[in-house]
C-alpha cells in the first residue's frame, strides 16, 4: 500500500494489485466513502444509487445492479471492449489536457452513460459530442 498526498489536508491510502483490491473490497471497512469536502463534492446530493450511498444501502445497490448487469453481459469479454474504449478515451483526452487542470467527474459520467448506451443500443457517442452532453444535462436536471 502507498499513502498518498494531494494538495488537501486529507491522506489516502491507495491499493495496488489486484488480490489486494479484491481482498479490500471484500471487507466492511471498506464499503463507506470517507467524510472529506473532496467526496462530498464528487457524490453530492441525492444519497441513492451506487455512488451515491454508502453502508448497507450500498451494498444492496451494488448487488442488485451487479445481478443485472450479468444479464447484458457484464463480466465477459464483450463488456470489458466496451469498458476498455471509454478508458482510453478518458486517457486520450488526459494526454491532450496534460499540464491543465481538469475535472474529472463529468468525464467518468460520459464513460459510464457511453458504456451503458452501448449495452443498451449497440451505438456509442463520442465524448465531444453535443449529444452526449445534452443528455446529460437533461438526465442531471
Amino acid at each position: 500500500m502507498y499513502v498518498c498526498r494531494r494538495f488537501t489536508t486529507y491522506s489516502a491510502i491507495c491499493i495496488h494489485g489486484t488480490e489486494l483490491i479484491q481482498e479490500a473490497f471484500n471487507e466492511p471497512g471498506f464499503m463507506g466513502k470517507g467524510n472529506n469536502s473532496e467526496t462530498k463534492r464528487l457524490v453530492s446530493g441525492d444519497t441513492n444509487g451506487i455512488l451515491r450511498s454508502t453502508g448497507e444501502t450500498w451494498a444492496e445497490q451494488r448487488r442488485f445492479a451487479l445481478r443485472h448487469l450479468r444479464d447484458f453481459g457484464f463480466g465477459k469479454s464483450s463488456m470489458e471492449e466496451i469498458v476498455m474504449g471509454e478508458v482510453r478515451e478518458i486517457c486520450d483526452w488526459l494526454k491532450r489536457a496534460e499540464g491543465n487542470p481538469v475535472s474529472l467527474g463529468h468525464r467518468f459520467s460520459l464513460a459510464t452513460y457511453n458504456s451503458l448506451w452501448r449495452i443498451l443500443t449497440g451505438e456509442r457517442f463520442d465524448h465531444d459530442d453535443a449529444k452526449l452532453h445534452e443528455i446529460l444535462a437533461n438526465l442531471k436536471k
